[in-house]
């Protein structure tokens, strides 16, 4: 029998976990395939920890991964695949705005021959801004990644054990599965789906926190803003030979009356290297993200601690199918 591992990060998520389980639960009911819900605890302060170990009680199907800390969202999920051994692994939020009834479109496609299935969302329950900054996101991976991503893609999505395979490879510390799912290949298809609200309880990802994460995503499937140093050199260059040339005409043919007699001799100087000082700061800025990068991947340090695994103590335990989770 295939063995499928649903992979669920959870952060303080007390007040959903039950539901979510449950969900899951009566989600794959219907397939006659070896299920493991891997739900991996990013370091909770709140009771989420001891809800879970009272659902394994029911459902030995549950494993739990115990991180030694707040790790964050991807990192969690570094765990969980690192720690899954199957056929095809479900990758979900553990909010529940990623419905998990559709994880029966996602093994009927990859049933049909699929490696990669992904969901695509029509809509979302955001407010206007978040939308219109996820939305310039995805415009920016679009004209300017190296990979194809499609818009409106998360992480929901059923990856085969091939491509869970080559996942495992790479080894940068900060990973973008999304981009990775497009630059490792293989077949693909999408599942269309709306958006839900959250269950319970706030957003665990803070506006900050989704800016560090699409610029994590831009940086490491885009040369673009490295590139852009040298389009503002060649351009700056050409406004120079331009400036200096009208100069030398002024100068040559006494056209003094095309400049503003009554400003300072210094006043178009200072304003020229004011504002290359200030791209320059804003590019600095730039390159000081890609040596970040390089220093995070040269001290070489686990991107995750693993605390515990928590296995079920019965794993030959029938689950009560009457038992609400």
């Amino acid at each position: 029998m295939k063995k499928i591992s649903v992979i669920i990060p959870v952060y303080n998520e007390e007040a959903i976990v039950g539901e979510l389980m449950g969900r899951v639960s009566d989600s794959v009911k219907a397939f006659p395939y070896d299920f493991e819900f891997i739900l991996v605890d990013d370091g909770s302060a709140d009771n989420t920890l001891r809800v879970l170990m009272g659902i394994q009680e029911r459902d030995p199907r549950l494993k739990i991964l115990k991180l030694s800390r707040n790790w964050g969202h991807q990192n969690a999920y570094n765990a969980g695949v690192d720690y899954a051994n199957s056929d095809a692994v479900i990758l979900m939020d553990g909010d529940l705005e990623d419905p998990p009834e559709l994880i029966g479109e996602f093994l009927k496609k990859w049933e049909e021959g699929f490696c990669i299935v992904y969901a695509v969302k029509r809509s979302r329950q955001d407010n206007k801004f978040k939308k219109l900054m996820i939305s310039i996101f995805y415009r920016l991976m679009e004209r300017f990644s190296r990979v194809h991503i499609d818009r409106q893609v998360g992480m929901f999505s059923l990856l085969d054990k091939k491509v869970l395979r080559e996942l495992k490879r790479f080894k940068e510390k900060n990973k973008y599965y999304v981009g990775l799912m497009s630059f490792v290949g293989f077949n693909r298809a999408a599942v269309y789906y709306d958006r839900e609200k959250r269950f319970a309880g706030r957003p665990k990802q803070t506006f900050f926190k989704l800016i560090n994460y699409g610029l994590d995503a831009f940086f490491s499937f885009s040369f673009f803003p490295i590139r852009l140093l040298t389009y503002f050199g060649i351009f700056i260059l050409a406004i120079i030979m331009i400036f200096t040339s009208l100069l030398i005409i002024v100068k040559a043919f006494g056209l003094h009356f095309l400049v503003f007699q009554d400003l300072p001799d210094w006043t178009s100087i200072a304003l020229i290297n004011l504002g290359i000082l200030g791209v320059l700061i804003i590019f600095m800025g730039i390159l000081g993200e890609y040596i970040a990068r390089i220093f995070d991947e040269v001290k070489n340090r686990p991107y995750y601690i693993l605390e515990d695994i928590i296995e079920p103590a019965n794993p030959g335990l029938k689950k009560d199918t009457n038992t609400k989770i």
